[in-house]
């Protein structure tokens, strides 16, 4: 009895032997399959290929046949021209160099370690925390304010304004100036209206507002009365040269003339022959007015009866703003004229009065975009200079747009 207990707890203790063993191997092989599957590369140092990690190949290379033994380089290959990668990688392919836009320059080559390094040009920056899409125009400080940081090609000028006190002494000194003046005019007008017979001339826009000039003056003093009076008359209003030239100094304006703008010719002029050609040139003048109030386009005799060939943007919206800075051209005795022809208001051109003269022109002509949305037109802003007689400026800017390539003509 006591031989056969005996056998039994041999073959119960042969039996858990077994057991154990089994369950050891199973686990074994779970492990093995999991780290087959589950692989962990370094990263910056490996790459993983095939369940296995592979060493990197360093910078300026890429990898054109990955490992077969872990830990273990495979075949890398340099980059090619106009390809680079920076770091140690596992890229099949490097990278392409960067191409710097029209409005940067270049700082540093593309190199097979080092992508292309660009800047804006002179005169623009791009924030370095904002995505630089296009290079911004540097800010210009106005006449009362001081320069604190001058604009680099990462930061824009910074202005502070002049102390109040600079201020105020200037516009006392302003204002004595322009008293004694006041005063010295004043005097001589008594002068000369009591030593010698005067009679009305126009002096001002408006021809009720008359003062006196002296028979006896000498062509001098009235050639420089006719260029004072000239110098002060806005350049906004298209007839007021016309009635410069056809009503001489010391002869009346008819009170019709004024309100011509308003109500057509108004009264019959005096019946003379001069006055009757003097209507009708009033009358053309007034078409051409009303077609300037209208923003209708000009008419072929108006654009003296040239073919103009029609432009195209090579690069839509875009091409039309980044030619804005070309009509820094235009004369700026021409400004008014222009920016009320293409549909700008008063108040919009009074805004940017305080503004650089190439500062105005670009803000403006920003304002007249967005106003004009999609009828935007570069053939538009030429048609109008050549309206205003300004041909050069109007040939030298489209040759300039042509050669920026930012249009091109239609016909071509």
């Amino acid at each position: 009895m006591r031989y056969i207990i005996f056998l039994i707890l041999l073959l119960l203790n042969a039996i858990r032997a077994a057991k154990c063993h089994s369950d050891l191997a199973w686990t074994r092989g779970s492990i093995k399959n999991r780290s087959s599957r589950d692989v962990s590369c370094k990263e910056g140092l490996e790459y993983e290929h095939s369940n296995i990690c592979c060493l990197n190949c360093p910078a300026g290379t890429y990898v054109k046949k990955a490992c077969l033994t872990a830990l273990e380089k495979g075949v890398c290959e340099p980059c090619e021209f106009d390809k680079y990668t920076e770091h140690d990688n596992g890229l099949r392919k490097c990278l392409s160099c960067t191409k710097c836009r029209i409005d940067q320059e270049t700082t540093e080559k593309c190199t097979s370690t080092q992508d292309t390094q660009c800047k804006c040009k002179e005169g623009s920056f791009c924030l370095p925390d904002q995505a630089c899409e296009v290079c911004k125009k540097c800010k210009r400080c106005t006449k009362d304010e001081d320069t604190v940081k001058s604009c680099t090609s990462v930061s824009n000028t910074v202005c502070t304004k002049r102390s109040s006190s600079n201020g105020s002494n200037s516009v006392t000194f302003i204002v004595v100036v322009s008293f004694f003046a006041m005063l010295a005019f004043v005097v001589g007008i008594v002068y000369w209206t009591k030593s010698k017979p005067c009679k009305k001339a126009v002096t001002s826009r408006s021809p009720r507002e008359m003062v006196k000039i002296c028979m006896g003056d000498s062509e001098k003093v009235k050639e420089e009365r006719q260029n004072a009076h000239n110098s002060k008359m806005d350049d906004s209003s298209p007839l007021q040269p016309f009635l410069e030239q056809n009503y001489a100094v010391g002869t009346d304006i008819p009170a019709s003339a004024e309100t011509e703008k308003d109500r057509g010719l108004g009264d019959s002029l005096p019946n003379t022959a001069n006055s009757s050609q003097t209507s009708l040139a009033v009358s053309a003048a007034l078409s051409d007015l009303q077609l300037h109030h209208t923003n209708q386009p000009p008419s072929s005799a108006a654009l003296e009866r040239e073919s103009i060939r029609r432009l195209v943007p090579l690069n839509g919206e875009e091409s039309l703003k980044k030619s804005f800075g070309f009509f820094e051209e235009m004369d700026v005795h021409y400004h008014n004229r222009f920016f009320r022809f293409i549909g700008l208001s008063d108040n919009s051109i009074k805004s940017a009065e305080s503004l650089f003269p190439e500062d105005r022109v670009y803000e403006l002509l920003k304002i007249w975009m967005e106003k004009e949305g999609l009828k935007a037109d570069f053939n538009s802003l030429i048609e109008a200079l050549i309206y205003l007689d300004q041909k050069l400026s109007a040939e030298n800017i489209i040759s300039k747009a042509i050669s920026n390539r930012y249009f091109k003509y239609e016909d071509e």
